[in-house]
């Protein structure tokens, strides 16, 4: 809807609603990084459906094939398991299958007392029920044991009563394997986008706590707020990092020595930057040494540099787009100097983070390694084959 609605009363409240609903309609667009974090939403619930969906099929097919009397509990079971990433399936994974291997082993129990024994039914049940309560109460993680429990013991079969603890393992062994597999295969590449997301997110944190330290007339507790979220948005970049590890078998610091080294190029960004804040904060008459067209240089290249780092980030997000050194040396090129003020101290500081920036930059710019690599690998291959084939 393009045309703003019609206004009922005269000229100027026709102009004030005319003016508000093209801002309520352009309003994503003039938030940084909103219209790119909308389609990164929208882009990881698409992924998550496909992978969802796929872990599902997996495992339909793999309990048909065995014909297993219940597999619902396999489809039941994938759907649990398959998550956003690598680390959250295999964990959940892991405790589906440890807790329903503990609760298989447990209903052996009242299963031999009713049928050898003639124990009564809830009589047995309690007997394996209750200590099975204390362990899960010291280990959450051991939960499906008394799911599976419950399963074996009060849900009557034809077959033998041994056989739905067996068919419960089966069911979850082929659950949880089906999403591993999914997890690992079907669009796993989510690791290294969300990195790169959440460090455009840093920088720009980082940024904004720089300017609010140079508008003055804030108080230190401020700034240590906006480090505290800095610090959390780098916490997930490396979260992200330890996923895109785990994504394939090559070592990250070969495949992709950008992302492998974009951590600690930020972490070394947002300490600098607390220290230039705490050094503004603590000198304020400090800028009077540095003439206002210096300032305001310095200013203007520091800023086109962070700028350019979080559309770097926010341009890897989306897809990885090569070396971009010739853009890099250009804003390295255009990058201040603090040597204009006769501050000590803020020539010191600014300095060293100038330094930093710098290096990021050049890190950010230079991502033609992992061709490298790649040729080397296969390359190395290539070569292992035909001396192979020579000394056949």
């Amino acid at each position: 809807m393009d045309s703003p609605p019609s206004g009922s009363g005269g000229h100027t409240l026709n102009v004030t609603i005319a003016n508000w609903w093209r801002t309520l309609r352009n309003w994503p667009m003039a938030i940084p990084g909103l219209a790119a974090l909308g389609r990164w939403r929208v882009q990881s619930a698409f992924c998550q459906s496909i992978r969802l969906l796929s872990a599902v099929g997996v495992s339909g097919v793999a309990a048909w094939l065995i014909n297993l009397q219940e597999p619902g509990w396999a489809l039941i079971t994938s759907v649990i398991v398959t998550q956003n990433s690598i680390t959250d399936t295999i964990s959940k994974g892991r405790d589906q299958l440890v807790g329903t291997l503990i609760g298989a082993t447990v209903s052996v129990v009242p299963i031999t007392l009713m049928m050898f024994l003639h124990w009564p039914l809830w009589g047995a049940f309690a007997l394996a029920f209750v200590p099975l309560v204390v362990l899960v109460s010291f280990k959450p993680e051991a939960r499906m044991g008394i799911v599976t429990l419950m399963i074996a013991i009060l849900f009557p079969t034809d077959d033998s009563p041994y056989m739905r603890p067996v068919e419960r393992v089966i069911a979850i062994i082929i659950g949880v394997s089906a999403s591993t597999l999914v997890t690992y295969v079907v669009l796993h590449e989510q690791a290294r986008r969300d990195a790169f997301r959440n460090a455009a997110m840093t920088v720009r944190q980082i940024l904004a706590m720089l300017q609010k330290a140079r508008a003055g007339n804030v108080e230190w507790s401020v700034i240590q707020d906006m480090n505290d979220e800095c610090a959390a948005s780098l916490r997930l970049v490396h979260g992200a990092l330890e996923e895109a590890r785990r994504e394939h078998w090559v070592p990250l610091e070969e495949r992709d020595p950008m992302l492998a080294r974009l951590p600690q190029g930020l972490r070394q960004l947002q300490m600098d930057a607390l220290v230039v804040a705490r050094a503004m904060l603590s000198l304020p008459d400090s800028g009077v040494a540095l003439p206002a067209q210096s300032a305001a240089s310095l200013r203007a290249g520091m800023l086109r540099g962070f700028q350019w780092i979080i559309q770097r980030c926010e341009s890897e997000a989306v897809a990885r787009t090569g070396e971009d050194n010739r853009i890099a040396a250009e804003v390295i090129a255009a990058l201040p100097s603090a040597t204009g003020t006769s501050d000590p101290i803020i020539r010191f500081v600014v300095g060293i983070l100038l330094t930093d920036l710098r290096h990021l930059i050049q890190l950010l710019g230079d991502d033609d390694a992992d061709r490298a690599v790649k040729s080397r690998y296969w390359s190395g291959w290539a070569a292992l084959f035909s001396r192979h084939g020579k000394a056949s």
